[in-house]
């Protein structure tokens, strides 16, 4: 059985992520949000009456859904409860009229991957997840510009590991209090990050300037802490040197290139 979750089905959801992650999973963070939002398909696959996988399907459109969250518990995954979780979240996307499918995934995420791309879903980007400590900036005299007016982004902008796809407009919608940051052609917009209350996410930046890079980078941080911010998080397209961040003290989970977005166009998934 898949039926909507719940409030009440909060204790056992965070039974099932409790060791995801080593236990920093950031689904117990969302769980009350996403129960809450009406444009979150917020989904729970149940076994003999026993709560056994979940998975979100969010619509940025009437035409475009965003796929996250999906788990499985650890001590049933093997039986194939996640390949039918998401043959029936797919069914829902159908269902309701949804065209283009998207979703992101760790690197070594590997049973998804495989299933998702046995779906239809072909790999269209791939970024590097940064994160940094702020700690004290001994320089923070950095000259910035801080513009609360978003331009239209005609790319992916990124929010902790969701993406917004190209083809959605007013994408600052979506951000939490976003401001532009800019010094001469360079500039980035940042908003407050939707999982963790210390952190602030670069959501996009764009680099004319390459001899500024790392001053720019550098302006970010010291803005952030500013704001009284403790963490810096950001999705690194892999077209962007990545030096400029390494420099300034971001570092990447793993490897670098480690999140692949996927896509599918729902008219020829096969489910």
């Amino acid at each position: 059985m898949i039926r909507r979750l719940q409030k009440c089905d909060g204790e056992r959801v965070r039974e099932i992520v409790k060791t995801i992650w080593e236990g920093d999973d950031y689904i117990p963070h969302v769980f009350e949000k996403w129960v809450e939002d009406p444009s979150c398909h917020f989904m729970g696959l149940w076994k003999d009456g026993t709560l056994v996988g979940i998975d979100n399907l969010r619509l940025l459109s009437d035409k475009v859904g965003w796929m996250e969250g999906m788990r499985i518990d650890p001590a049933l995954q093997g039986k194939g409860f996640g390949k039918e979780l998401g043959k029936q979240t797919l069914a829902i996307a159908k269902r309701i009229g949804l065209e283009r499918l998207y979703f992101a995934t760790y690197f070594d995420n590997t049973a998804s991957i495989r299933m998702n791309e046995a779906f239809g879903f072909n790999r269209i980007g791939v970024f590097t997840n940064l994160e940094s400590e702020i700690g004290d900036i001994s320089d923070s005299s950095f000259a910035f510009n801080v513009d609360s007016e978003i331009p239209e982004i005609l790319d992916q902008v990124s929010e902790d590991w969701a993406f917004l796809p190209k083809e959605i407009p007013d994408k600052a919608r979506f951000l939490i209090q976003p401001t532009r940051i800019h010094d001469g052609d360079n500039w980035a917009v940042l908003s407050k990050n939707s999982k963790s209350e210390s952190c602030v996410d670069i959501n996009y930046i764009s680099i004319a300037e390459e001899r500024k890079a790392r001053s720019f980078v550098h302006g970010l941080k010291c803005y952030a802490q500013s704001k009284g911010f403790e963490r810096v998080h950001t999705m690194v397209r892999e077209d962007l040197d990545l030096e400029p961040f390494l420099y300034n003290g971001f570092k990447p989970f793993e490897r670098v290139r480690d999140v692949f977005l996927y896509f599918a166009d729902s008219s020829v998934l096969e489910i």
